[in-house]
C-alpha cells in the first residue's frame, strides 16, 4: 500500500509539476509578445513623419488683448515726458528771416489807380532822392519786416523830365480798398488796400509810426486842408494815404 500510495503520489507530482511548468511557460510567452507589440507601435500623433516645418505657437488670448489695448492717458503722458518735443533752433529762424530779406532797400512802387507802375523808391527824402521818383522815410519800416509801416513820400509836381515829375499828383484820388503794390529788389511783391487818409501838419510825425500792422502809407503836399488840386506855392498841409497788407 506505501508503495501504491508512495509511487501514485511521485506520478501525481510530476504530473503537477509538468503543468505548471507549461503555465509559467505560456505566461512568458505572452508577456513577450505584449512587450514586443509596445516596442513596435509608435504615439498616434507621430503616424505621419515630421515635415520640419514646425507649427507657430498661437500666442496667448490675454497678452494679445493687451498688445491692441489702447494707449491710456497716462501713459500718453509718461511718454510725452520721456520723448520732449524738438525745441526749435531759434539761430536758425532767425536766419531764416535775414535770408529773406533783400540785399538792396531799393522798391519799385505801382498804384494802378493813379496811373503809376514801377516807380523807383529810394531810401531817403533828399532832392536827389526824390527827383529818382519817391523817397522811403529813414527810420520807418520795410515792407518785408513784419508790423513795419513803410512810409513814401513824393511830390505833387515834382522836376519836369525826372521819374518825380507829378508823381503824387492823383494821391488825393485814391479812395477805400483802391491797391498799392510794393516790390522788393528781389522781386517779392507787397499787395496792399488803402483803409485810412489823414490830413496833417509838416510837425506831425505821428503818421509815421508803426501801427501793429503791416501798412504802407503814401504821402504828399497840399497846399491847404481840403484843398488838394491849387498848385502851390505853399503847400502847408500833409496829405497821406494809408493801406493794410492783403
Amino acid at each position: 500500500m506505501r508503495g501504491m500510495f508512495g509511487t501514485g503520489f511521485g506520478r501525481v507530482g510530476l504530473y503537477v509539476l509538468g503543468v505548471a511548468a507549461l503555465l509559467a511557460i505560456g505566461a512568458l510567452a505572452l508577456a513577450g509578445r505584449g512587450m514586443l507589440s509596445g516596442a513596435d507601435a509608435q504615439p498616434a500623433e507621430r503616424a505621419i513623419q515630421p515635415t520640419g516645418v514646425e507649427e507657430a505657437t498661437p500666442e496667448p488670448v490675454a497678452e494679445t488683448a493687451a498688445s491692441t489695448k489702447p494707449e491710456s492717458k497716462a501713459d500718453q503722458v509718461a511718454r510725452a515726458v520721456k520723448e520732449p518735443a524738438p525745441v526749435p533752433d531759434e539761430a536758425s529762424a532767425s536766419a531764416s528771416a535775414s535770408a529773406a530779406a533783400p540785399a538792396d532797400t531799393m522798391m519799385y512802387l505801382s498804384v494802378p489807380a493813379m496811373g503809376i507802375s514801377d516807380i523807383p523808391v529810394v531810401e531817403g527824402t533828399s532832392e536827389a532822392s526824390l527827383s529818382q521818383g519817391a523817397g522811403h522815410v529813414t527810420g520807418t519800416g520795410y515792407p518785408w519786416v513784419p508790423g513795419s509801416n513803410t512810409y513814401i513820400a513824393g511830390h505833387r509836381i515834382g522836376y519836369p523830365g525826372t521819374p518825380s515829375d507829378h508823381v503824387f499828383w492823383n494821391l488825393p484820388n485814391l479812395g477805400q480798398g483802391d491797391q498799392i503794390v510794393l516790390t522788393d529788389s528781389n522781386g517779392t511783391t507787397y499787395t496792399y488796400a488803402v483803409s485810412e487818409i489823414f490830413e496833417v501838419s509838416p510837425t506831425d510825425l505821428s503818421v509815421t509810426a508803426p501801427t501793429g500792422g503791416d501798412v504802407v502809407s503814401l504821402q504828399t503836399c497840399i497846399e491847404d486842408y481840403g484843398d488838394y488840386w491849387t498848385p502851390g506855392p505853399n503847400w502847408f498841409v500833409r496829405y497821406v494815404v494809408r493801406a493794410d497788407r492783403i
